[in-house]
């Protein structure tokens, strides 16, 4: 059986560095603007390309932004988990990958804003869990990092609870989702909410998991 890879052809190459493209406006004007309020013919406009282009490769608003979501959530775990090693105590793991999100809170406010947008507009048009498919195996490509060291921990007795792993693992990253998308998009809109600043507040909440965890 031939098992050489099929190497794409130019016009193949070019359709996709076309829909990258066209994705790469739509991340820039959801954090310009806001996913509801972007059209599609100002994503054309901004990739470049004409509107029937646009159509051509999402046939509608909702599997562009589906697709956006989805580039997304690859773009940052390519960026930030080939750091995490797999080497230490289940407890020195877990806290490398609260490092990692943290750098995520700091530097990636534009994925954070997207996020939050993202959730309302499933919900707003009923998307199906069939159709967030990819999305979700997006999203769960952390998960093997963090019940990896969960479950070190617990052997190595470096952590301890008395839940499920699968339990601890949601309860820890939607706890940590939330508060990163609020403290990233919502977290200066009154006056008392400046009292102290971001980082300080997401260091000092996941100290607080971390040690409540802690063997």
């Amino acid at each position: 059986m031939d098992t050489t890879e099929k190497v794409p052809s130019t016009r193949e190459r070019q359709a996709q560095q076309r829909r990258e493209k066209i994705i790469q406006a739509s991340m820039q004007l959801f954090w310009e603007k806001c996913v509801e309020d972007t059209s599609m013919e100002e994503v054309a406009k901004c990739s470049g390309v004409g509107v029937a282009t646009v159509y051509r490769y999402f046939s509608t608003k909702i599997e562009l932004v589906i697709e956006t979501a989805e580039f997304y959530w690859q773009k940052v775990a390519e960026k930030y988990l080939t750091e995490l090693e797999q080497t230490d105590t289940g407890y020195v793991q877990l806290q490398k990958i609260m490092n990692v999100l943290e750098r995520i809170f700091q530097e990636e406010k534009a994925f954070l804003k997207f996020l939050q947008e993202f959730d309302v507009f499933v919900k707003k048009y009923q998307i199906s869990e069939e159709r967030l498919t990819d999305y979700e195996s997006g999203i769960l490509r952390l998960k093997p990092y963090v019940t990896d060291a969960l479950e070190k921990g617990l052997a190595d007795e470096s952590l301890f609870f008395t839940c499920s792993i699968d339990e601890m693992y949601f309860s820890l990253t939607h706890t940590l989702l939330a508060v990163m998308q609020k403290l990233a998009v919502g977290g200066e809109i009154l006056s008392s909410d400046q009292a102290v600043e971001g980082n300080r507040q997401f260091r000092i909440v996941t100290e607080l998991l971390l040690g409540g965890i802690k063997g």
